[in-house]
């Protein structure tokens, strides 16, 4: 009995031990995000306010709706897995991305398909946007080799075809 009552401490012990207590980064995240989707008459004042939106986004000045170069590896994961996967709308925002370059051609339809990586902190796992550049270009002769790290940036888009539900950066350009 005393075996068990030992263990148990012990476990407890133990899992209140981990993970990462300090939260504000991404409690400051989380506040910035809730202030965009808020009308301005609800916007309350947040240690770092966002980035006001902007009607016609221009790349050339650096004004992007969101920039993921900007994150630290924890939060660029998470913030690409909101975007693929989460219940905010992305669409039609410029975004600006960094990692490594990515390749694929469908064996059945011959399509292909281009990709920035994103790794998390631990580069145990890796969140793709696909990305289709502006203009006329051929692969591989316009584009970096696999596994390049690469910045592009594009106007975020979703589609679906036969196979499932996708997110791509349309009218893209690769930042040399």
């Amino acid at each position: 009995m005393k075996l068990f009552r030992y263990l148990a401490v012990v476990s407890a012990l133990l899992l209140t031990g981990c993970g990462n207590t300090n939260t504000q980064k991404i409690d400051d995240l989380i506040a910035a995000q809730e202030n965009t989707n808020k009308p301005a008459a609800e916007q309350t004042e947040t240690s770092a306010p966002p980035k006001p939106a902007v009607d016609v986004p221009d790349a050339s000045n650096g004004e992007y709706d969101v920039d993921l170069t900007v994150l630290d590896s924890n939060m660029v994961y998470a913030q690409v897995y909101d975007m693929a996967f989460g219940e905010t709308d992305y669409s039609g925002k410029l975004v600006r991305a960094k990692g490594a370059f990515n390749y694929y051609q469908d064996p059945q339809t011959n399509k292909e398909y281009f990709a920035v990586l994103i790794s998390d902190a631990t580069a145990c796992c890796a969140q793709g946007i696909e990305f289709v550049l502006a203009g006329s270009y051929r692969y591989p002769d316009d584009y970096p080799a696999p596994g390049s790290e690469i910045v592009v940036h594009g106007t975020f888009n979703t589609y679906r075809d036969e196979t499932g539900a996708y997110v791509q950066l349309k009218d893209a350009v690769l930042e040399s």
